[in-house]
């Protein structure tokens, strides 16, 4: 897969939208900004618009002549201007622009919603079952590098933050048939273990709940600390991407009309198990 990856990535954009959104509520213009700040107008601009990342210092420099240095989202900015370029375990990696800023999203975000339909979500992924899915999608798989980006995205908590993973997935992606019984087992026992976790919820849609064509395709809702905007990703053969528009209200859909309680799913991941351990 070739890379294109050459303007800002999203932690630089989303930073300088903020930063615009800050300066914008306390009145100032460009110039306005710039004299009170000592910058220089052009830089501001490039700043706000993802083409100058400031660092860590420089934003907080900023937040203090704008008098919002105290304000929550301010620990926020600081952060995020911290990590320019997404976690350090991308550097390095090729990869298209669009994929790249969708892990970087996924990274930084402090809960993720993420359904799952004829696959398990990938966060949601034991280890077996996540190179078993590689070997059969990829080709020419390098099933070592695949689990050790996986393992990245599942283990990393950006500025150290807890992060709440909201799994919903079709009990379809449950029985599918797989070749080695072992793969599936360890991927019930993952899902059950996660369902028992303080930072995780596990629910099944299971067989026979209403269905409607939206349902067919895995997507993710991302939120992010101190700030109401959320992001959507999306899931498809050719990988993972930004979503054109916010699918919080298909996630809600998906959750009040089709997805089981965590109790009923818990149930039915142990009788699965068990049919898996005796049959």
């Amino acid at each position: 897969m070739t890379g294109d990856y050459r303007g800002p990535n999203i932690n630089a954009r989303r930073l300088g939208l903020y930063l615009q959104r800050t300066r914008e509520i306390v009145g100032l213009s460009y110039e306005e900004a710039a004299a009170r700040t000592g910058c220089e107008s052009d830089w501001l601009v490039r700043v706000e618009t993802g083409f100058a990342p400031p660092a860590p210092a420089e934003v907080e420099r900023l937040l203090e002549r704008y008098e919002v240095r105290e304000a929550k989202v301010a620990e926020l900015m600081i952060d995020l201007a911290s990590r320019p370029d997404g976690p350090p375990w991308l550097a390095g990696r090729t990869m298209k622009a669009e994929a790249r800023d969708a892990l970087i999203s996924e990274s930084e975000a402090c809960v993720v919603h993420t359904y799952g339909f004829q696959k398990i979500p990938d966060l949601a992924q034991a280890e077996e079952y996540a190179r078993f899915v590689a070997s059969v999608q990829i080709m020419e798989c390098d099933e070592e590098a695949e689990w050790e980006l996986l393992d990245h995205r599942r283990r990393f908590r950006a500025g150290g933050r807890r992060r709440f993973l909201d799994v919903i997935v079709d009990e379809h992606a449950l029985t599918l048939p797989v070749k080695d019984p072992k793969v599936m087992r360890a991927q019930l026992r993952h899902l059950l273990e996660l369902g028992e976790s303080p930072d995780a919820r596990v629910r099944v849609v299971p067989d026979g709940a209403l269905f409607y064509e939206d349902r067919a395709h895995p997507f993710d809702v991302l939120e992010f600390p101190g700030i109401s905007d959320r992001i959507s990703l999306i899931h498809t053969i050719l990988g993972i991407g930004l979503a054109r528009g916010d699918l919080t209200d298909l996630w809600e859909t998906i959750e009040e009309k089709s997805a089981a309680s965590p109790e009923e799913s818990r149930t039915l991941l142990q009788t699965l198990l068990e049919e898996r351990t005796t049959g």
